[in-house]
């Protein structure tokens, strides 16, 4: 499997960290319990911390379905394809706006598609799983092109994040409150052939024990889960709210995504690029230097935020962009995800 065409786009406002504190104490002065002054300090020195500068969200004038339209007719033309020559289209995004019937359904209507489509639901390791799928029809011989189109635009107000979590009543909170701090918004598409069988290889590790760290809940979320989850879950708030446990989720993780990193049994030496989520670039800087790869790390997250599922190959489009990567180098992707998932993938561009 080949990456043929692949485009990123973010959305024209940029938000700063001190945008992000204003904000916080505009939705939390008449509800806050505490020292409001002190708090929007601390928050400012974890978003300092995480290693967040700016991130990207909707303007007034932009519509998500016209930006993925965008980048999906950009990647089409690198690819030298036509739309009739997919095979299929997998939407595997956390955002969303339809469980019923698969978000990709719309997708393929506003693009004119006919193609089998359907949803991979895996949190910020949607991409990585959609790659994982799409590779293994392609190895059976099932496929010839597919595409994935990332949308991760969860920042209007209603969603899960806008404008709940940014009113705060208590420091409290932060601890599971302050990952909506940081999250961006961007549309990708990435286009695959079923040219260089064997060119990618995955690896995951899973730790569904630490699934109640990071959730975006549903009305009946109760009846979905054991006992033992309600009492972490229940105090954030419910009902379609993100919530993330960034402490214990950085904690948890750190071992895990250095075993999963190392189970590719790869010389950092022959690495050219290593494209990472971007939930907090200072941490993967850290886990980095651990391993001796934070030299090979591309950073985007301090510009673009968490921008979730699309964070790996809007990673490998800035670079290739910026004419940091090109075709024939050896890269591999790393990703940390609620569920939690750790993944890491290597292949040739």
């Amino acid at each position: 499997m080949k990456i043929v065409g692949l485009s990123g786009l973010l959305p024209s406002r940029v938000v700063t960290n001190q945008d992000v504190i204003n904000l916080v104490e505009e939705h939390s002065r008449n509800t806050f319990q505490d020292d409001l002054p002190k708090t929007l300090k601390t928050i400012g020195k974890l978003l300092e911390k995480s290693g967040s500068e700016t991130r990207h969200w909707l303007a007034a004038n932009e519509k998500p379905m016209e930006l993925m339209e965008a980048a999906f007719n950009s990647a089409l033309a690198q690819a030298d394809i036509n739309k009739a020559d997919l095979d299929l289209l997998i939407y595997p995004n956390v955002t969303r706006g339809f469980i019923e019937p698969a978000n990709s359904t719309f997708i393929a209507k506003a693009l004119g598609l006919n193609c089998r489509n359907f949803d991979v639901v895996d949190a910020c390791n949607g991409w990585v799983t959609a790659m994982d799928v799409i590779n293994s029809k392609m190895e059976a011989g099932e496929i010839r092109y597919a595409a994935i189109v990332n949308m991760e635009f969860g920042m209007s107000d209603g969603g899960p994040v806008m404008p709940k979590n940014f009113s705060l009543q208590s420091p409290a909170e932060l601890a599971y409150k302050f990952p909506s701090f940081t999250i961006g918004e961007a549309a990708t598409v990435t286009i695959l052939s079923n040219e260089a069988p064997g060119n990618f290889k995955f690896s995951y590790i899973n730790r569904p024990d630490l699934s109640d760290l990071s959730t975006i809940s549903l009305p009946d979320w109760k009846l979905f889960c054991n006992e033992e989850d309600i009492a972490r879950i229940a105090p954030t708030g419910g009902q379609y709210l993100f919530n993330s446990y960034a402490a214990a989720l950085h904690e948890d993780g750190r071992n895990e995504a250095i075993k999963v990193f190392n189970l590719q049994n790869v010389s950092a030496a022959d690495v050219h690029k290593v494209f990472i989520h971007t939930g907090s670039p200072k941490m993967w800087e850290h886990i980095g230097q651990l391993i001796g790869i934070d030299s090979k790390l591309h950073h985007v997250g301090h510009k673009t935020g968490n921008i979730i599922t699309a964070s790996i190959p809007f990673g490998i489009f800035d670079a290739v962009s910026r004419g940091e990567a090109e075709k024939g180098q050896f890269c591999m992707g790393w990703a940390g995800s609620g569920g939690m998932v750790f993944s890491a993938l290597s292949f040739t561009l």
